[in-house]
């Protein structure tokens, strides 16, 4: 899973039964920073928490987000000739330790990174 593929994913194993996959999700942000040394993704999840904390449904929070970095960039490409970025993720570590990150749908990206992290998981209200 995406999850296992990026560092402090506890919290997003905590929120769900099964953490889903990334498929056509909404993405908020892909932001370069550092001149290229670092790439933040920032995603909604494709469905709500099954468990999700107390405060986030006292709240009405509906959707979850999370806040992914990604270090030590090796390569990066983005396209995308739309300004609605939705696609499908694939975090994937590989046999040297960096981290492969896929984007298709309305943005393509590749992304090849020596570290990921969770930097945070958010919930908020949705008004669709």
């Amino acid at each position: 899973m995406w999850h296992e593929s990026v560092e402090k994913n506890m919290f997003i194993k905590n929120l769900y039964t099964e953490v889903p996959q990334l498929v056509d999700v909404d993405i908020s942000e892909i932001k370069i920073h550092d001149e290229g040394d670092r790439v933040s993704l920032i995603f909604d999840m494709p469905y709500f928490a099954d468990k999700p904390p107390k405060k986030w449904a006292s709240l009405g929070h509906n959707t979850v987000i999370v806040h992914l970095d990604f270090f030590d960039i090796r390569e990066i490409m983005i396209k995308s000739n739309t300004n609605k970025l939705r696609g499908s993720i694939d975090l994937v570590k590989d046999i040297d330790g960096t981290v492969l990150i896929t984007v298709t749908g309305k943005i393509e990206a590749k992304i090849k990174a020596g570290v990921g992290m969770i930097q945070s998981i958010d919930g908020y209200c949705n008004q669709i």
